[in-house]
C-alpha cells in the first residue's frame, strides 16, 4: 500500500460509497421528513426473518447503529405509529419490535425509490463488467463513487 493515496484504498472507497448512497436516502427521504436509521428499521423489520419481530440488539446488528442510538430511533417510530414494542412469547423478560400496519404502508410507498436506487447500483455494475473489467476490487468501487445519483 505504499505510496497509495487514501482515495484509492479499498476503506476508503467503500466508506466514500455509503456516505453518497446514504446522502441520497436522505434528500429522497427530507421530504417525508424520515431519517435513514428509520427508513433501515422498517426495512429490517418487514423482512421475512421479522415476521415475530426482531430484538433490540438484533436491528441494531442489522443496521449497524450502537444500542443508545437505536433506543431514541425505536421511540421516535413509537410515538409516530410506525412501529411497537411487544413482549417477547417465548421469554416475557425480551421485548420485540414490529412494525405497524402504518410502518408498512409507508414503507411500500418507499420501496419505487428504493428499488430505483438498487437498479441504478446494479446497472452500473454490469456496464463496468460490459465494458470492461476492472483490474481489482478498488478500481470497481472507484467506478460506483463515480457514478452519477439516479434521478427521483
Amino acid at each position: 500500500m505504499s505510496g497509495e493515496s487514501l482515495q484509492t484504498t479499498i476503506g476508503f472507497l467503500v466508506a466514500n460509497l455509503n456516505r453518497q448512497l446514504e446522502r441520497e436516502l436522505e434528500e429522497n427521504l427530507r421530504p417525508l421528513k424520515l431519517p435513514v436509521d428509520q427508513l433501515r428499521v422498517l426495512q429490517t423489520l418487514a423482512s421475512d426473518e421479522a415476521a415475530d419481530g426482531l430484538s433490540m440488539s438484533e436491528i441494531a446488528r442489522t443496521i449497524l447503529i450502537d444500542a443508545s442510538t437505536l433506543t431514541k430511533v425505536i421511540d421516535r417510530m413509537i410515538s409516530d405509529s410506525l412501529v411497537y414494542r411487544a413482549a417477547d412469547p417465548a421469554d416475557r423478560r425480551r421485548v420485540r419490535v414490529l412494525l405497524t400496519q402504518k410502518g408498512a404502508a409507508l414503507l411500500k410507498t418507499l420501496r419505487p425509490m428504493l428499488d430505483r436506487q438498487e437498479e441504478e447500483l446494479r446497472r452500473t455494475f454490469d456496464d463496468l463488467m460490459d465494458d470492461q473489467t476492472p483490474r481489482n476490487f478498488a478500481e470497481l468501487l472507484e467506478h460506483f463513487c463515480k457514478r452519477s445519483a439516479p434521478q427521483t
